[in-house]
């Protein structure tokens, strides 16, 4: 798995914070149908003194995109996680979609292209040296 990447429901104009958390599950719910994509709300650590252990931020769902299948989990068509995105944002007037890398850089959604967000996500989910990849089989083996 790579470092998550977070997706933010924004509001261009006031909403509540119910409306902002139906509407990051409504995302999640179609991220989730994805083969790849496994998306969850964020949660922190509660504040001290408090009986729950986590606490959810309003709106905000941390993604993981698997690009290397394993046992359990197919490679994700990032293309499609892109158009989903995307739809999702078209669909959703007044409400923008703002993405944070695993560097912490910031970006808003509306302001990227399909493609360029397609890249953009093939290039953060990209195994790195050290994580764990498919033998390919080569003739004779």
């Amino acid at each position: 798995m790579i470092d998550e990447l977070i997706l933010q429901v924004v509001s261009d104009e006031s909403a509540s914070h119910e409306e902002l958390v139906e509407q990051a599950r409504h995302l999640k719910e179609h991220l989730n149908q994805l083969p790849g994509v496994e998306a969850s709300e964020l949660t922190t650590p509660a504040a001290a003194g408090t009986r729950d252990t986590v606490s959810y931020v309003f709106g905000v769902l941390a993604l993981a995109v698997f690009t290397v299948p394993t046992v359990k989990r197919a490679a994700a068509d990032i293309r499609h996680l892109a158009e989903v995105i995307k739809r999702y944002q078209e669909r959703n007037k007044g409400k923008r979609l703002r993405m944070t890398l695993p560097d912490g850089t910031e970006i808003d959604v509306r302001d990227v292209s399909e493609k360029t967000l397609a890249e953009l996500i093939k290039s953060v989910s990209a195994p790195r040296q050290g994580t764990a990849s498919v033998a390919e089989k080569v003739d004779g083996d």
